[in-house]
Formats: C-alpha cells, sequence, structure tokens
C-alpha cells in the first residue's frame, strides 16, 4: 500500500519534506522526542525507526524491508522508504543502490545518498527528529535525468494487514482501507514505462504494449492514517 505523500517536481535542486508524527497514548510518552540509539536508529518508547539500516539488495527488487522503516510496538507499519521510479513499485522495479549513510547523532539526523546507476540519478534523504516524529527531507545535487521527470518520487509503503478496513482523514476528508486490493486503475502505452530488471515485466499486456497504472487512493497535504492507530503524515 504506497500512499507516496510527495514526489520531486521537474528539475528542483532545493528539498521536497515531509514529516511524520506519532500519536501515543500517554502523555509521558507523548512528551518524549526520537532519539538515536547506539544501534543506529530511532527509538522511544513503543517506536522504532530504522533508516538504510537493511537495504535493497536486488534478490527480487520489492524488498519490504528495506529503506525507511517504521516500528510500532515490535510490529512494522511501514516499509520501503526510498526515492522510487513508479508510484507503487512493482516486482523487478528497479532499486536504489545506497552509496553511504551517515548517522549524526548530536544533530539526532541520520542522512543517506542513493543512486540509480541506470540513469546515473543521485539523491540524499535527511530523516531527523522534530517534535513527535520524524521529518524526511530529499535532495537533489542536480537536476532529474529527462526520463524521470514527472516519475521519480519518494515513497513509503505501508503495511496493507495494519490498515485493513481502517479509516483515514485526507485533508479531513475520510476514507476506508479496502480489504481487497481494488480501486481505480488507466493504461499507457509501455513505450512510456521504465524498464525492469533484466527485461522482466510483471505485467502480461497479452500482446498489447500496454501497462496498468493503479489511481491514488486519496491525497492531501496532511494524512491521517488510522486515528485511533494513529500516524500523521504531512507533507
Amino acid at each position: 500500500m504506497d500512499m507516496n505523500p510527495t514526489s520531486i517536481s521537474n528539475k528542483l535542486l532545493v528539498f521536497t519534506g515531509f514529516t511524520i508524527f506519532f500519536t501515543m497514548l500517554t502523555q509521558i510518552v507523548y512528551g518524549q522526542q526520537l532519539q538515536i540509539s547506539d544501534s543506529g536508529y530511532f527509538e522511544k518508547p513503543g517506536v522504532n525507526i530504522l533508516v538504510f539500516s537493511s537495504q535493497y539488495n536486488g534478490m527480487f527488487y520489492d524488498e519490504k524491508t528495506a529503506g525507511i522503516e517504521i516500528i510500532h510496538h515490535g510490529v512494522r507499519t511501514a516499509t520501503g522508504g526510498a526515492v522510487r521510479l513508479q508510484n507503487t513499485p512493482e516486482q523487478w522495479d528497479l532499486i536504489p543502490k545506497l552509496v553511504n549513510r551517515k548517522i549524526d547523532k548530536t544533530g539526532n539526523s541520520i542522512e543517506v545518498t542513493m543512486n540509480y546507476i541506470e540513469f546515473d540519478f543521485s539523491s540524499r534523504a535527511i530523516v531527523t527528529a522534530k517534535d513527535n516524529g520524524i521529518e524526511i527531507s530529499i535532495y537533489l545535487d542536480k537536476p532529474l535525468p529527462p526520463k524521470l521527470e514527472g516519475r521519480a518520487g519518494f515513497n513509503l509503503e505501508f503495511l496493507p494487514a495494519a490498515y485493513f478496513e481502517k479509516t483515514w482523514l485526507a485533508d479531513g476528508r475520510p476514507g476506508i482501507f479496502p480489504l481487497y486490493p481494488s480501486g481505480n486503475t488507466k493504461m499507457e502505452s509501455a513505450d512510456n514505462k521504465i524498464k525492469q530488471f533484466a527485461g522482466h515485466n510483471t505485467f502480461d499486456d497479452r500482446g498489447r504494449n500496454e501497462f496498468i497504472i493503479p489511481e491514488p487512493l486519496t491525497s492531501g497535504r496532511t494524512l491521517l492514517l488510522a486515528p485511533d492507530f494513529s500516524v500523521m503524515v504531512s507533507v
């Protein structure tokens, strides 16, 4: 389940950022800020946030235990946080290579550099503890390659089973996460699709030279997932 709250604008060299806040159950926990542990990830009671402690390794090109990961009370609820080339990455879609990872305990932040060797495209993600959550900022050091304009964006994938039939609020508008993977889609020519690893294709177009694109469940600048849970994403 990819909510993809922000994408990288064409040829922008400035950062795109959004903030994830966690609503906890007690005032004592609510007042604590996430801190980087000796193991190199953010933590406070009830929440652990890993920033490329595990990285994409190319086994199936769709690992769900890589990138930026959020763990609530021992249950992984979000994973895969990275710059990807589709709103809903598929098996065999290209993955970024981790170039370096820097931990700044003084600034309470972790910075990673990601690279797509196929496009000579690099980006930096800086994750910083802020208030009752984290802020994720994406930086580009040079313009996007033309092939990636309107495509490359930051993705954070939320575990579907954790949110089945729960509600969301997008800029105050309510909705319900479906139990089954259904929703609006559109078709585009396969000529517009970024080629997948080793010529693989996860979509059998039966000779029609097209592929399917899922439409967003919702959109907005402030997204509250499962208000009784709760995680809030602000762009």
